[in-house]
């Protein structure tokens, strides 16, 4: 190896001399002492949207609390709840409030310290002496409500506030028994859903009538005609679209001029003069009631549903989809939410939609930026301003379309006694899923497949929740009881017993007695028009339905399979004649469970007789 050159050494002596001493590195782990003292942040509690602007604020010195009580509920309200939905925050205030009651009656709470197990246990028997304001006890829900969000804040305080409260704060498992046995839902019949929609569409023809006579008295006022032309409700419209920006004017009667105070007076205020500007409360109850019947929408999912809701259909230009987002369809992958209308029908749900988004395009510059791109906007005459309707309003505004819509029916009664009318019932919005859910139950003859379809459910005992009730009780009881006398009659070879009717030549008639065997079993004839939803003469739209049955029972011998295979290879003749869109969408649910589920189990040596017996048969009706 060659020796170093002096001029190389004296090189890297500089250089080690000008490297910096290394600093030692302490990685030991240190532990700070606990917090014994609550932040200063005050009392209280502001929550911001997406877009900066306060969504809701909380003042806890309502509350009534001691100082140290109100710092340490509004710690862990601001903390543990800042990702928390508006409604839970809301829910927890009313636990707040619950508690606050609790601590003035008990008289035994002042401190953080004095909130120990024991005083659990005594909000817990609190909770449990409780009535509403018409005397009857709290709900097991409610109690559960108003005491699920102290649990919570206090747990918070315990991990991230220790020396506040005791360390063995402890909590019962379950106080509240039977929490998720609740009765069975409301479930409105079908004449009451076609009730509710007539007096739906009644209040949206009205609502729009007075909104395209405000454009036109609009379009006039802006188009230059002279103020002695116009009448006085169009001016005053007019002034009250200049003064609120294009939108009804927030105001407070004491603050009004005089004059138009009494204008607005002689117009029935604002309830009366808004709908001609824009959707209000009342105007968009019937809207909103109409689309959630027709596309069975969850109705919390259904408020925050967007502008751009609506797209065309990739098959039929008559046809408009209409889809939406539920936070809950799904784990990570989101199934849509979406159904297909009719655009020719005029109340169909994208006709309905075209006239909220004009009634509602003088708020949208006026909503809150994250409320801008939904639907369903309404002008609220608090320091609320223009946002999405929420579901305390939601029901308010249906309480009140119940009411107006009775008494137009009862003075429809009245002028015509001898054509009534039945008056709507009382219900929620959210009734009216499991009812819809519940009718296309029963209309599919008891299938909970086609319900599930309906709610886009990924599991059937979801579905199941939602139509439960005394009618789906009787129809399964019915629909066992039918099938096992048919199972009993095809072992003991005897017919099913039927009950016959008589028509008016005195001649019987059984419904069963014509039968054609289809799909190697036996059901009712497919062209007579039975079936819910059949036409006489057209193929029974359930034809191949009884495939997927459950107790399907096919023999496995000749005949059988003589019918099997003429089945399957009327399917395949039908595949290559009519669209492959209605195919694959009526037909191959059927044809697969043939070629994969029924045709393996027959064995082969008995093939050879089938296929003489094939042209025995009578031939099957074509596909359409």
């Amino acid at each position: 190896m060659a020796a170093r050159s002096p001029r190389a050494s004296i090189i890297c002596m500089a250089r080690s001399s000008m490297r910096p001493e290394s600093t030692r590195i302490d990685r030991r782990l240190t532990v700070t002492s606990p917090a014994n003292r609550l932040p200063a942040a005050g009392a209280v509690v502001v929550f911001h949207d997406e877009w900066g602007a306060i969504a809701q604020a909380f003042d806890l010195d309502q509350l009534g609390l001691s100082r140290e009580l109100t710092i340490l509920f509004a710690d862990a309200l601001r903390m543990h709840y800042a990702g928390a939905t508006p409604e839970t925050r809301k829910g927890c205030w009313k636990a707040l409030r619950a508690f606050a009651r609790f601590i003035a009656d008990d008289g035994n709470v002042a401190a953080t310290g004095d909130i120990g197990t024991e005083t659990i246990g005594r909000y817990i028997v609190w909770l449990d002496k409780q009535c509403s304001d018409a005397g009857r006890p709290w709900t097991t829900a409610t109690r559960h409500g108003r005491y699920i969000h102290i649990k919570m804040l206090l747990l918070w305080t315990v991990r991230n506030r220790p020396g506040l409260l005791p360390a063995r704060l402890t909590f019962p498992r379950a106080p509240f028994r039977g929490r998720h046995r609740h009765p069975e839902p409301q479930r409105l019949s079908a004449p009451h859903l076609k009730t509710i929609l007539r007096a739906c569409y009644e209040e949206i023809d009205a609502a729009w009538m007075r909104f395209e006579e405000g454009r036109a008295i609009l379009a006039r006022a802006q188009g230059g005609l002279p103020a002695d032309q116009q009448s006085e409700f169009e001016a005053f419209l007019h002034d009250v679209y200049r003064l609120g920006g294009g939108i009804m004017l927030r105001y407070r009667k004491g603050d009004l001029p005089p004059e138009l105070k009494r204008r607005f007076d002689r117009f029935g205020g604002a309830r009366s003069v808004a709908p001609y500007l824009h959707l209000t409360v009342d105007t968009l109850t019937p809207f909103f009631l109409a689309i959630a019947i027709q596309t069975a929408a969850n109705p919390d999912a259904l408020r925050m549903i967007g502008r751009d809701c609506i797209a065309s259909h990739p098959l039929d230009e008559h046809r408009a989809t209409v889809d939406w987002a539920k936070p809950r369809a799904g784990g990570n992958i989101r199934r849509a939410q979406r159904r297909s209308f009719d655009r020719r029908r005029p109340y169909a749900a994208p006709n309905l939609i075209d006239r909220i988004l004009a009634m509602t395009a003088p708020l949208v510059a006026h909503a809150f930026p994250g409320a801008r791109d939904r639907l369903f906007l309404i002008h609220g005459y608090r320091p609320k301003g223009v946002t999405v309707i929420s579901a305390q309003t939601l029901a308010a505004g249906t309480h009140r379309f119940v009411a107006r819509a009775n008494q137009r029916i009862a003075a429809w009664n009245d002028a015509h006694p001898d054509q009534p009318r039945s008056p709507l019932p009382s219900f929620a919005p959210v009734s009216l899923r499991g009812s819809v859910a519940t009718e296309h139950y029963h209309a599919a003859g008891g299938d909970i497949l086609a319900a599930q379809t309906v709610l886009n459910h990924a599991r059937a005992d979801t579905t199941d929740l939602y139509i439960r009730g005394p009618r789906t009780r009787q129809l399964q009881q019915e629909t066992i009881t039918r099938l096992q006398r048919t199972m009993i009659a095809w072992i003991t070879g005897t017919p099913p017993p039927t009950e016959a009717t008589t028509d008016k030549a005195g001649a019987e008639d059984a419904p069963h007695a014509k039968q054609a065997e289809t799909f190697s079993h036996i059901c009712v004839d497919p062209l007579a028009g039975a079936a819910p939803g059949a036409v006489r003469g057209r193929l029974c739209p359930s034809f191949d339905a009884c495939l997927t049955c459950p107790g399907l029972v096919v023999p496995v011998d000749a005949e059988h399979l003589a019918r099997v295979l003429r089945a399957k290879r009327k399917l395949e003749a039908a595949r290559e004649r009519i669209d492959p869109a209605r195919w694959t969408l009526l037909y191959a649910p059927g044809y697969r469970v043939l070629v994969e589920d029924i045709l393996p189990d027959f064995p082969a040596a008995l093939h050879a007789d089938a296929e003489r017996l094939i042209a025995q048969l009578s031939p099957l009706p074509d596909l359409e």
